[in-house]
């Protein structure tokens, strides 16, 4: 009898962890935006800034874009920009919030102060990272009435 007992209580909670081993435990699978957030989050640092096709890069000394958010769906991110020193002009505002745009999240954000599209690409394994936009204001941080317009296309390296 104590066999039988013993293989009933045996059979009884193996069949109790293989139920549990079954329940949950998967991560859920990450969105396109969530994925697209783990791959921009982080410190960037400037390669090369061409507005209209002239290199523009030395009004961007040391420039580093540092990206931040917590995924959330639909949500708000921060970036914030450093160069030293900032240009008096620059289409770059130095900080701002921006989203993803829901129909293309892997390709374009949207900046929020003016909403702008920034088109990003990421190559080398994600340690790169080109943006480009076109921008037809009077530039972030002036100091005179001169535009910034034109085609411009920041690359950063992490």
């Amino acid at each position: 009898m104590k066999f039988v007992t013993k293989w009933l209580s045996f059979i009884t909670l193996f069949a109790a962890l293989v139920a549990l081993n079954g329940c949950g435990g998967d991560d859920p699978e990450k969105s396109e935006e969530e994925l697209q957030l783990d791959k921009l989050r982080g410190s960037w640092t400037i390669t090369s800034v061409v507005n209209d096709g002239v290199d523009r890069s030395d009004e961007y000394p040391g420039m580093t874009l540092s990206i931040t958010g917590t995924y959330k769906e639909a949500g708000t991110y921060a970036y914030t920009s450093t160069a030293t020193p900032w240009p008096s002009l620059s289409p770059w505002k130095a900080g701002d919030n921006w989203k993803f745009n829901t129909s293309t999240p892997s390709t374009i954000v949207v900046r929020q102060s003016d909403n702008v599209d920034l088109n990003y690409t990421l190559s080398n394994n994600d340690s790169e990272l080109r943006i480009e936009f076109d921008y037809g204001g009077t530039g972030f941080k002036n100091s005179r009435t001169a535009s910034v317009g034109g085609n411009w296309v920041f690359t950063f390296k992490k």
